[in-house]
């Protein structure tokens, strides 16, 4: 959806309901195309607008200009950043220092569960290794993941995340999708480590107790 200004965003506020789906940094030699009329070479934001009368549903992706603009126009914070590059700061951005402190919208840092953390970079890996839209399981996924991150998925959840990498990966696995970009990016290793999805998916049992005899598509 187009918004190469400030009037036109805030059209698009009053007529949509507009939310934050995804903030991800680009890694090295990738460029997106910003719905506010630019090239994008770092980070850059998705969200999903569902028109306030018709229902039907558009994305708008664009770069941090664009981003911050939408975020006070609708007076809430920021998304966390799924940045695995080293050096990077992947937890949630700080309020926004324009907006109102007081806002109801607060972003409150819960701990992460450690299942729940690798699970929740294996999805944003593969919404970066797919580019996955809105609207699509993967997304909701993530969103499911990051309402209960302090607490650990059912193991139902990272065996469906496990059978999405089984058909969607053509064959490999997570780690040799990731590991296929470390030619031309310093990866942080703690953003593709998943020993413990690895670990659940090699102990998993059904509803009747019997052990699956199943193979990770994580690592």
């Amino acid at each position: 959806m187009e918004c190469r200004s400030t009037e036109k965003r805030l059209w698009i506020v009053e007529h949509y309901n507009v939310v934050p789906v995804a903030h991800i940094q680009l890694l090295n030699g990738q460029e997106k195309y910003s719905d506010a009329g630019a090239i994008i070479k770092n980070d850059y934001y998705i969200f999903e607008a569902t028109h306030k009368s018709t229902g039907q549903k558009d994305i708008i992706q664009c770069g941090m200009g664009a981003a911050r603009d939408f975020l006070q126009l609708l007076n809430i914070n920021g998304l966390p950043i799924f940045n695995p590059l080293v050096g990077a700061n992947c937890e949630p951005l700080e309020e926004n220092e324009n907006l109102d402190k007081n806002a109801s919208f607060k972003s409150i840092r819960k701990p992460w569960d450690p299942v729940a953390k690798q699970l929740y970079n294996a999805i944003m890996w593969l919404i970066v290794l797919w580019d996955a839209k809105p609207g699509t399981q993967l997304f909701e996924l993530k969103e499911n993941i990051l309402k209960f991150q302090n607490y650990t998925p059912f193991d139902s959840k990272v065996k469906h995340v496990n059978n999405m990498i089984k058909k969607g990966g053509k064959g490999k696995k997570l780690i040799e999708m990731i590991d296929a970009l470390k030619n031309d990016n310093n990866i942080r290793e703690d953003m593709c480590r998943f020993d413990l999805l690895t670990n659940v998916i090699k102990n998993y049992t059904d509803r009747d107790g019997k052990m699956e005899c199943l193979e990770s598509y994580f690592d």
